[in-house]
């Protein structure tokens, strides 16, 4: 029984059985073919079904098969295999009848919003991926891995469904974060803030290059008008969602030099009054700007202070003598005993060769000490150095103020230096140019500092230093030359010498430990201040505007335009193509403020103000414009009749705001309650885990002894079951005692939570009643094959299937179309990447019309 355990011929359970003298042999198997033709050959094998037990007779009539030609592989196969359907017996074996529930469950508002955002966004994925594999390509003629990543954008919306997810990024790996509806609305917020800046950043831009444009053309009073409007938009936005800093200073910055060569108009005194307010704000923004690097300069530049007075304090305890004599000692001792000598220098060579393949034996105790003398002297003098380095900055780093703030002595130092710096590594197109004119580019002081920083830090670390590209390879572990310092400290510790020796050494150990602490923080303070400069560049690049070049510039630049040049011709193209990017964006920004404006709708809680056409209070739900007014789902109809005459747009009856229909959204007041109110849910959950978790509640209530099995393929099911005081067990590598311990009743266990493929593999669970599917399951069989675990020989009670499907949504179209297939192409995987495409088509519910009904 169970022959599908002997599908693969290599398997030790094959081997075992296949030993078993025997005459007649055969097999019971419910699944024989699970994921391949070779499937069947295990059996063929088992049988000894001579002559296609031999392999490679076999192979032919698969090809054959898989050529389109199934009769010779048939005709071999139907000679010894029997089929006997459930249907055709199931009044025969006496077994309870079994009764389908369908869940039908609508999603929040909010998740409702966060799915179709998501289910267009999954669509394009699958069509990009159909787009490359052909979308007659069936299921069955593709690798795992081909399938796999077609079904990711599939995966993802069906989990969206059940439990909401985004995908988490932090330094070092991306991980899928599930959200809870408080969560998923803080991310809605503030991906739509972000998306909110991201448009006004563009419009004023935009605006900011059709001003340079004027000033190309000499039309100064109107690029100085279109400056102003750039700084009322940030005059307007200034909470959350508000203007970058840098266009604001260059709007500013280029007012003041149009308006200077316009001339005054009217009264000098205002005009130059005019002129100082500007510039005033201007070295506001400047310096707000500033103030962030500058305060993380400042509090590293705090936090370097104690690590390096922690090295000169244990530098005063050994009287700054940091000289090694106390492992002279050590060597002075051993050295008078060939036997210890020869028997530490053992010991010391494997440890160093576990350290270090690459490090030489050590043959003797006064090359050691020679080699740790020259070690501890470039230790000090490249620390020396260091010091000396980040001293040489000092002039930067005590600077970081706004420009017009600079002392007279070092404004062109800082100049120079933050010139240098974009020369040498800030240039962001500097990987894409040729190697010899990067070599001719000149090095900055700070990358002299930074050279001086990863020598020092390969001194006292395991790393290499690379010249050509002034960067370090290797690791934070210890040099070879502090682990030998340590096996002689082991050593002294060990033979028990002079206490003051000892001492020594454990000062000369911390010492090696606060010097790579205090490595870190100056490693920390040089990035640092390396994005102070960059700040500044930043700064200085942002004051640049358009500007025209000639063909003979472009002739001496090599052919190659900065971001900030054009041609004369492109003028007057560039301006046209501003304007368009300012329309569009002002476009995209007040559509996204209508959806900010509907997600603080969904969570509010205050009282809803009547509807401004009925004057009545809104009861049930009630329809949000762009422009944040609202209307109740009696008179939102009567908006949308109007504006189906009017193109789709909908006009505001408040405001006279005008928008497409499309943009329209609905919130629902208040929360739907539980079908019984005894039954209490415990938790924030979306509204397909509140109705699963509830339907087990209500079954415990009904049955405390009730068993049920989950398949669904999300574990966090489990934690919402566990909330509510609801006991289970999940497949895992106990997997045979969960199973046993859920059909003994007095462990009072309720839940078992399987995915599909483990369910379907001959499991006998007639214990449970209930079989819940989470979410619609593609191939019809293997549904049965799951469902079969209950509904079997042995049950003795009726049994109930729960389906649970959110509607309009992905889950509905799945359902509809395998529970409409009349061809078998879903349980025979005969489907193709068009079939699955056609899951990925979502209805737009007329929801106007619906509840104006």
């Amino acid at each position: 029984d169970e022959a599908q355990m002997v599908e693969g011929i290599h398997n030790q359970t094959t081997k075992m059985v296949k030993t078993l003298p025997a005459v007649h042999r055969w097999t019971v198997t419910g699944t024989p073919i699970e994921k391949s033709m070779d499937n069947l050959y295990g059996l063929v094998h088992f049988l000894d079904y001579s002559p296609y037990n031999d392999y490679q007779l076999w192979r032919q009539l698969n090809y054959q098969y898989q050529q389109g030609n199934p009769r010779p592989l048939l005709a071999v196969m139907s000679r010894i295999m029997w089929r006997t359907c459930k249907a055709a017996v199931l009044d025969q074996l006496g077994i309870p009848p079994q009764t389908e529930v369908l869940h039908k469950i609508t999603m929040s508002d909010l998740q409702n919003f966060f799915y179709r955002t998501e289910h267009a966004k999954c669509a394009t994925a699958f069509r990009e991926k159909a787009a490359y594999l052909g979308r007659n390509l069936s299921m069955a003629r593709m690798t795992i891995q081909t399938l796999n990543l077609l079904m990711e954008p599939l995966r993802k919306l069906r989990q969206d469904c059940v439990i909401p997810s985004i995908l988490h990024k932090s330094d070092q790996l991306t991980t899928k974060k599930l959200l809870t509806p408080n969560e998923l609305r803080e991310h809605l917020v503030l991906n739509n803030e972000m998306e909110c800046k991201s448009a006004l950043r563009t419009i004023v831009s935009s605006i900011n290059g059709m001003a340079a444009v004027h000033v190309i053309r000499r039309e100064y009073e109107q690029a100085a008008k279109l400056y102003k409007s750039a700084l009322r938009w940030a005059d307007d936005y200034q909470g959350t969602i508000s203007v970058d800093s840098l266009l604001q200073i260059h709007a500013l910055y280029n007012l003041i030099e149009v308006l200077e060569m316009n001339g005054f108009v009217g009264e000098e005194e205002t005009f130059r009054k005019q002129l100082r307010d500007y510039e005033e704000r201007c070295a506001k923004l400047e310096w707000k700007y500033i103030e962030t690097y500058s305060n993380i300069v400042k509090n590293v530049e705090r936090e370097l202070a104690p690590a390096a007075g922690k090295v000169f304090e244990i530098s005063a305890k050994l009287d700054h003598k940091v000289d090694g004599n106390w492992w002279r000692d050590v060597i002075f001792s051993l050295d008078r005993n060939s036997a210890r000598t020869a028997a530490f220098l053992l010991k010391l060579n494997v440890e160093v060769k576990n350290h270090s393949g690459m490090a030489e034996d050590i043959v003797g105790l006064r090359s050691m000490d020679y080699q740790l003398t020259t070690w501890l002297d470039e230790v000090k003098e490249q620390r020396n150095e260091l010091v000396d380095a980040f001293d040489s900055i000092a002039y930067f780093r005590e600077n970081l103020k706004p420009k017009h703030l600079w002392p007279a002595e070092v404004r062109g130092r800082i100049e120079a230096l933050i010139r240098t710096a974009f020369l040498c590594h800030l240039d962001p197109e500097l990987p894409d140019l040729p190697y010899d004119e990067r070599q001719e580019r000149p090095t900055c002081v700070l990358c002299k500092v930074k050279r001086t920083l990863n020598l020092y830090e390969c001194m006292i670390f395991q790393k290499h230093f690379i010249e050509e590209t002034n960067t370090t390879e290797g690791s934070w572990q210890m040099t070879v030359q502090e682990v030998i310092v340590r096996q002689i400290h082991a050593c002294c510790r060990k033979e028990r010498m002079e206490k003051a020796t000892i001492e020594e050494g454990n000062l000369f150990l911390a010492y090696l430990e606060a010097l790579k602490d205090e490595f870190k923080h100056y490693s920390k303070y040089w990035v640092e201040i390396n994005y102070a400069a960059a700040a500044f560049d930043e700064l200085n690049m942002c004051r640049s505007r358009l500007q025209v070049i000639t063909m003979e510039d472009l002739d001496q630049a090599g052919g190659k335009k900065s971001i900030q040049q054009i041609l004369d011709y492109e003028v007057h193209e560039t301006f046209e193509d501003l304007q368009v990017q300012k329309v569009t964006a002002e476009r995209e920004f007040v559509r996204l403020k209508g959806t900010l404006k509907y997600l603080q709708h969904l969570g509010s809680v205050a009282e809803i103000d009547v509807c401004p056409i009925c004057q009545c209070q809104p009861e049930e739900r009630y329809a949000v414009l762009q422009c944040g007014h609202h209307f109740c789902i009696v008179c939102a109809p009567q908006l949308v009749r109007i504006a189906r005459s009017q193109g789709n747009n909908v006009t505001c009856g408040v405001c006279r705001h005008k928008q497409q229909i499309a943009d329209l959204y609905f919130v629902t007041c208040g929360q739907i309650l539980p079908a019984k109110q005894d039954i209490k849910v415990r938790g924030n959950y979306s509204n397909k885990i509140l109705k699963i978790v509830e339907t087990v509640l209500q079954l415990k209530l009904d049955e405390p002894d009730v068993k049920i099995i989950i398949f669904s393929h999300w574990d966090p099911i489990l934690f919402y079951l566990a909330t509510n005081s609801v006991t289970y067990r999940l497949k895992s590598t106990k997997f045979y005692k969960h199973i046993e311990e859920f059909k003994d009743y007095t462990n009072g266990i309720t839940c078992l939570l399987l995915p599909l493929k483990a369910g379907s593999k001959g499991l006998n669970l007639t214990e449970a009643t209930h079989v819940f599917l989470v979410e619609p399951i593609l191939n019809p069989s293997e549904e049965l094959q799951a469902v079969g675990r209950v509904h079997r020989i042995g049950q003795t009670k009726p049994t109930f299937v729960h389906r649970f499907i959110v509607q309009n949504t992905i889950e509905e179209t799945i359902h509809r179309t395998v529970q409409a297939d009349r061809t078998g192409r879903w349980s025979s995987k005969d489907v193709t990447v068009e079939h699955l495409e056609q899951l990925f088509q979502l209805e737009e519910p007329e929801q106007i019309e619906l509840f104006a009904e």
